[in-house]
Order: C-alpha cells, then sequence, then structure tokens
C-alpha cells in the first residue's frame, strides 16, 4: 500500500508543479503585468522568494514520496526489510556531521534563518523606496508636484476626491513655474476640502503615465486595504488615520478609449489587457467581493485633463 500512494501523491505533485511551471506562459494564470516604476524591482523580490521556497517544497516533498516508496508498509502492514541503498551512502559525508538530534536541529534552524535575513536585508531599499515617508520627495522628485487624490474606502466602495481642473492643472504646471502658493495649495489638500473639489467619484481612479502619483488613503468605517496589482500596491486603511501612498505608472491602458469597458475597437473585442482593478485585499465585511474598482492611467496631460473636466462639469450638474 506504501507504494501505491507514493506514486499517488508523487503523479498529484507531479501534475501540480507541471501547471504551475507552465501558468507564467498561459494568459491570465499569472500575476498581471506590472507597469510601476518600482514593479520589476518587487518582482524580483517575489520570484527570488518563490524560487527559494520552491525549491525546499520540491525537495522535501521528493524526499516525503521517495521514503514512503521505499519504505512504506507492506500488504501485510509489516516493515519492508531492505539493503542499506546507494543513497544512504551518498548521504554518509552528512550524516557524520548531522549525526544526532541536537545538530539536526541547529541545523534546521540556523539555515532558514540565515536565510530570512537574507531576504530581509534584500527588500530594505524597495520597503523603504514605496513605504517610508522620509523617501517620499525622493521618489517623486523636489521640483515635482504628483496627481493628488484622496481615496475613503467604505463598506463597500472606494470614493476617490480630486482636486478641480484649475488646481490639478497648476499642480501638473509646477516642474516649469515653481510658484510657492501651488506648493502650499498642494499641501493643503489632504487637509482641507474646497467647495469645488471633484468629490465622491465611486470606484474609479484616474492618474497620468509617467507622472508620480499621491494618494491620501482613509476608511470612513472598518479596516479595508487598497491594492492596485498592476502598480504593485497594496497599503492598509485603517480607521482615524490617512496614510499616503504613492507610484509612477509607466504604461496608459486608455488608449483609443479602451478605457470605458476594455472594449479594443480594432479587433473588435474586449481586451482584459486594458482592465486594471482596484481590489479590497482585506476581509471587510458580506460585500467585501464586491469592493472593485477601474484603475485608469491615461496616455497624456491634455487627455487626463480633459477627462477631470468632464468629471468636473458632472459632479456639478448632479448638485
Amino acid at each position: 500500500m506504501g507504494k501505491f500512494w507514493s506514486l499517488l501523491f508523487g503523479a498529484t505533485m507531479a501534475g501540480c508543479f507541471g501547471l504551475f511551471a507552465v501558468a507564467p506562459f498561459v494568459d491570465g494564470w499569472w500575476m498581471p503585468e506590472g507597469v510601476s516604476s518600482h514593479s520589476d524591482r518587487i518582482d524580483f523580490l517575489f520570484y527570488a522568494i518563490l524560487g527559494i521556497t520552491g525549491f525546499f517544497f520540491v525537495l522535501t516533498e521528493a524526499i516525503l514520496v521517495g521514503f514512503l516508496y521505499r519504505y512504506g508498509t507492506t500488504a501485510d502492514g509489516t516493515p519492508p526489510k531492505l539493503a542499506p541503498s546507494k543513497v544512504a551512502n551518498l548521504l554518509k559525508p552528512i550524516t557524520k556531521v548531522l549525526n544526532d538530534p541536537h545538530k539536526i536541529e541547529l541545523a534546521w534552524t540556523i539555515i532558514p534563518a540565515a536565510i530570512l535575513l537574507l531576504i530581509a536585508f534584500s527588500q530594505v531599499s524597495i520597503w523603504a523606496e514605496v513605504k517610508y515617508q522620509s523617501r517620499y520627495t525622493d521618489f517623486v522628485g523636489k521640483d515635482t508636484i504628483p496627481v493628488v487624490v484622496e481615496i475613503s474606502a467604505r463598506q463597500f466602495e472606494w470614493r476617490v476626491r480630486y482636486p478641480s481642473k484649475s488646481r490639478m492643472e497648476s499642480f501638473l504646471n509646477y516642474t516649469e513655474k515653481k510658484d510657492p502658493t501651488v506648493k502650499k495649495d498642494f499641501e493643503s489638500f489632504a487637509k482641507l476640502t474646497k467647495f469645488d473639489d471633484v468629490k465622491n467619484l465611486p470606484q474609479a481612479l484616474h492618474v497620468l503615465k509617467g507622472h508620480s502619483v499621491l494618494i491620501h488613503l482613509g476608511t470612513q468605517d472598518v479596516i479595508h486595504s487598497l491594492n492596485l496589482p498592476h502598480m504593485r500596491i497594496k497599503q492598509d486603511a485603517l480607521p482615524g488615520k490617512i496614510i499616503p501612498v504613492w507610484f509612477i505608472p509607466t504604461k496608459s491602458n486608455t488608449q483609443k478609449g479602451t478605457w470605458i469597458d476594455g472594449f479594443n475597437p480594432d479587433t473588435k473585442k474586449f481586451d482584459d489587457h486594458h482592465i486594471w482593478d482596484i481590489a479590497c485585499a482585506e476581509l471587510c465585511g458580506w460585500g467585501h467581493y464586491r469592493m472593485v474598482g477601474r484603475l485608469f492611467v491615461h496616455e497624456t496631460k491634455e487627455d487626463f485633463l480633459a477627462w477631470l473636466e468632464h468629471a468636473e462639469k458632472d459632479a456639478n450638474a448632479k448638485n
């Protein structure tokens, strides 16, 4: 029976490993494309950790299946009587060193600890770049004002507030003019809501390709988690706190109007690659599954401001 179960487990794991191996090459089976300035470094860490953990997982499971096949009980329930194997001879140099339980426990504690320390130190710089507020200025640039928005989470939707079109345009033009009053106005956005702000736009975030983005993230009720998979951004929204989130998009998904619903006018088909989700990555209640929005990255400043002007007029008409 031991051989039967070992073959069954081995075949199952081999099938799972095969599906895992082909997943990156099958559309929709793997991670979405990373399109922010830091996504390549996040992906490198992901693949490094996946490679390390995957190696040890396959190793231990292969040993498990091998031992089950060779040393499993026979049909009558008795242990097999086997001569020393060639594998045992190959492992003699290791068993001479790890020859008692204490040494073995030390080995399987020290080796994983060393690997975890390596991972911890290797991720510090990228973590600081996308999370530490002290690095924010270095990330967006001293002479640049980002596309600034406020996202307020609540069960079960995202609500977005933008500056008016005229204010946003002054922010985007700050690089050329460097007007200190504009900088002061930008710094007040998170603290004060102005009458001409474009408020309560649901379930959609519009930003600009190649320009830094600053999100002031908050929640009106429970803990939520803002997840922008294409930007490799994930940040919890905590009650009573406004948390800054920043990134720089490197690709647009609004070409030829495909941002509206993913319809590609060239192929006359719906293209999921143009639909970028805003997900809630924290279980926040019965309607958690409904808390999905859309991220739209505009190709040009003119296109982005034109959209904002339209949204401002539409919001004013409703009010």
